[in-house]
């Protein structure tokens, strides 16, 4: 999401109760994007952030397929899946992702790598079904750490607003120059970069994202009300940041750090020197170090 509004300033426009897959309605059938062959390992199921989609974690994927089964998908209505059924809000995203794991005949425990606002996905499924979860990765998150600290509210509630800017480009025929900047930045190519355009030249799509991005504040909310992520669950969290001394990136680190620190076992990787998406490409080395730390978790809990 930082990225695109990057881009779209660049051309001008803005610089609690626990709940079953079965309350949701029946879901579409979303497209998912599935590598690797299935192993002995965990599952890795890849959570994009805002504006985001499978496309995104294309090279990660790749990499993570060489050790086991990894998947990445489109919520519904973003990129190529379909409207979804129900809200936008992190519970319903949740519940969308507890069915699309039902499709997937994925019952064993999955490890869940949350990018950006996908955080508060991941954390929101892990805090409903705990018991379907081997371990959560958490690359420059927004969680519910972030209500304890007014600053990075403020910083979230900028956001939303210039999520807006988003759909705006797109009414006034700007999407394709954003979205021409953010493929670049990401180096995507061939199909991963045909797909990403899509998500982000599609008025529907980018109303669909915007619609989410308005929820993360008060789902933060809701998400802390189901209660703490059991501490249980091995944690990874990953710090990409080009200034480590500046005050905001302080603030950020403190409330991305905070469920590591909650968790029984985990693991801190300060990737100083990553850019907000870099770790989705230039720096994935982070994300691949920190899922074969859980698979390796996983293999010694396992009986």
């Amino acid at each position: 999401m930082r990225l695109l509004l990057g881009a779209l300033c660049a051309v001008g426009l803005g610089c609690g109760t626990a709940l079953s897959a079965a309350d949701a309605p029946a879901p579409p059938e979303l497209h998912v994007d599935c590598r690797g062959a299935p192993t002995a390992s965990p599952t890795v199921i890849l959570q994009a952030g805002a504006f985001g989609t499978s496309a995104d974690w294309d090279f990660v994927l790749d990499d993570l397929a060489k050790g086991g089964r990894a998947c990445a998908y489109d919520r519904g209505g973003v990129g190529a899946s379909p409207p979804r059924a129900g809200g936008e809000d992190p519970l319903s995203i949740a519940r969308e992702l507890a069915a699309t794991l039902d499709g997937l005949d994925e019952s064993a425990p999955v490890i869940l790598v949350g990018h950006s606002n996908g955080q508060l996905y991941v954390e929101a499924f892990a805090a409903l079904w705990p018991e379907r979860v081997a371990g959560v990765v958490y690359v420059n998150g927004v969680g519910v750490d972030d209500l304890d600290d007014p600053s990075l509210l403020g910083y979230l509630a900028q956001e939303r607003r210039l999520s807006d800017m988003a759909v705006v480009s797109a009414r006034l025929g700007l999407a394709p120059v954003a979205a021409g900047a953010v493929i670049g930045a990401e180096g995507l190519t061939g199909e991963a970069a045909a797909r990403k355009r899509l998500a982000l030249t599609c008025l529907q799509c980018l109303e669909t994202a915007r619609d989410e991005d308005r929820q993360i504040i008060p789902g933060l909310a809701a998400v802390r009300a189901l209660g703490e992520v059991p501490p249980a669950i091995p944690t990874v969290v990953i710090v990409g940041v080009t200034d480590p001394d500046s005050a905001a990136s302080r603030a950020w680190r403190a409330a991305e750090i905070a469920p590591a620190l909650r968790a029984r076992r985990s693991w801190i990787l300060d990737a100083v020197g990553a850019t907000h998406v870099s770790p989705l490409s230039r720096d994935r080395a982070w994300i691949v170090a920190a899922v074969d730390w859980l698979r390796s978790e996983a293999a010694r809990a396992a009986p």
